[in-house]
């Protein structure tokens, strides 16, 4: 039986794969003696032959993975002799499972690629995003017990952006943190600083030093990197409506401890927004809040390129 699973999510195809593995063991390798990981990267074709040839431990069928193969420099000189093995094979149950894992999408026009693309068990891991990565969280956060807010939700995202290792890991932290109680943006500003966090402090530094050019490297950067616009958007327009929740409240006799808990945040998040306080005056955070809301409109709306939209703000601001 052949499997083939690839795509840049390596998380989920990770899932896949242990889930393969423990069905294998639970039902037809209860020793656990009959799976085979192989490198694919620096896989010859003695390994590979002496791989699916080998017989069985205790058991009349192997699980082997094969990792990579497409990372192969050398692939160009195998892969007709891989293609012909598969060509052999029934693909059914009776035979050994062979399950190739590639963590990024093949060249489409490889023969070893359009091959393996024909068979029944095979599957793409696309990064997810917008309501896919949402409803992905939601499941997880269901999954272990823990309910979360929408705005806690949109903010973890926004943070973690679509590295399912790291939200899943912020996931089960945020869900032992709660012990079943609904999770707030409060939770999700104490137990999660992720690198958006601090590349959103950055660029609203250096929107406040009209330093556009560092400003437009800092967003590029974001969105090479996977972030959604939207979800950009959303932690860009949070941190000015708490820079100017902290301008209206603030006063010389205000301790750090004492504006965080006025305005409900948590003192790290004061902490790192003080120092760009005294960069802007109240009716400049007031006409950037005011521009930012619009632009969440138009990210919503207009038929301009969303990075585009993003881009325009920097330059005019």
């Amino acid at each position: 039986m052949i499997f083939f699973f690839y795509g840049e999510d390596t998380y989920r195809s990770h899932q896949k794969v242990k889930q393969i593995r423990d069905k294998f063991r639970e039902e037809v390798d209860t020793s656990g003696f009959n799976t085979l990981i192989l490198e694919g990267s620096d896989l010859n074709l003695e390994k590979f032959n002496t791989a699916v040839t080998q017989a069985g431990f205790l058991s009349d069928k192997r699980l082997i993975i094969i990792k990579n193969l497409f990372h192969n420099k050398a692939l160009a000189s195998i892969k007709d002799d891989i293609i012909a093995y598969l060509n052999k094979q029934k693909d059914n149950a009776e035979e050994n499972f062979l399950l190739f894992w590639q963590d990024n999408k093949p060249d489409k026009r490889s023969g070893l690629y359009k091959k393996l693309v024909s068979y029944k068990y095979v599957q793409e891991f696309e990064p997810l995003n917008n309501s896919k990565l949402s409803n992905w969280a939601l499941t997880e956060f269901n999954r272990q017990g823990a309910k979360i807010t929408k705005p806690a939700l949109t903010l973890l995202i926004a943070s973690t952006g679509n590295n399912l290792w790291q939200l899943s890991t912020e996931i089960t932290k945020l869900a032992a943190y709660k012990h079943g109680q609904a999770i707030i943006e409060q939770d999700i500003e104490l137990m999660t600083h992720g690198k958006l966090d601090e590349n959103i402090f950055k660029l609203t530094d250096a929107i406040a030093n009209q330093n556009r050019a560092q400003a437009l490297k800092l967003i590029n950067g974001q969105l090479a990197a996977g972030v959604n616009e939207q979800y950009l958007l959303t932690m860009i327009l949070r941190q000015y409506r708490i820079l100017l929740q902290l301008k209206s409240l603030i006063n010389n006799h205000t301790t750090n401890n004492e504006l965080a808990k006025q305005a409900g945040l948590h003192p790290f998040v004061v902490q790192k927004a003080l120092p760009l306080l005294s960069k802007y005056s109240a009716t400049q955070l007031k006409t950037i809040y005011h521009t930012l809301t619009e632009l969440d409109l138009n990210l919503k709306i207009s038929p301009i390129n969303n990075e585009t939209l993003l881009d325009l703000f920097i330059v005019k601001n």
